[in-house]
């Protein structure tokens, strides 16, 4: 997968902020293009977990989604962050998971973002697999 450096930049620039939370949001880019272009920030529902969980705000997601579509762009993955943790796929992020879509999670440690890795799922609930990730 490819993503734009600004895109990048807005996910590592979240997880520092939402730091020691795990924070949020999907990545939408031109449709077929497989690249994400923007980061766009979604509320973390989890309360209770949040320093190892998340769950996109339903309510953000849907309206993410209406906002790419009047754009003329996709979803092309979700991003998340691991707060004191390596950016490797947990068994919950990869049961989550929808075929298809493009999984990014930045590692940020004590504060700062020191890492970030993609996976992709054949079909839901997972295996994951490593995505290559370029920025652009």
């Amino acid at each position: 997968m490819k993503i734009a450096r600004a895109a990048m930049e807005a996910v590592k620039a979240h997880g520092a902020e939402g730091y020691p939370h795990e924070i949020c949001g999907i990545l939408v880019g031109p449709r077929g293009l497989h690249t994400a272009t923007d980061a766009r920030r979604a509320r973390n529902i989890i309360v209770d977990r949040a320093r190892d969980r998340y769950e996109i705000d339903p309510r953000d997601h849907i309206r993410i989604q209406r906002q790419a579509d009047a754009a003329g762009l996709d979803i092309v993955g979700y991003y998340h962050s691991h707060p004191d943790h390596p950016a490797q796929a947990s068994r919950f992020d990869t049961e989550r998971a929808w075929a298809g879509y493009v999984y990014l999670i930045v590692a940020v440690h004590e504060g700062k973002p020191v890492d970030a890795n993609a996976f992709v799922a054949d079909k839901d609930g997972g295996p994951f697999h490593p995505e290559p990730l370029e920025v652009v």
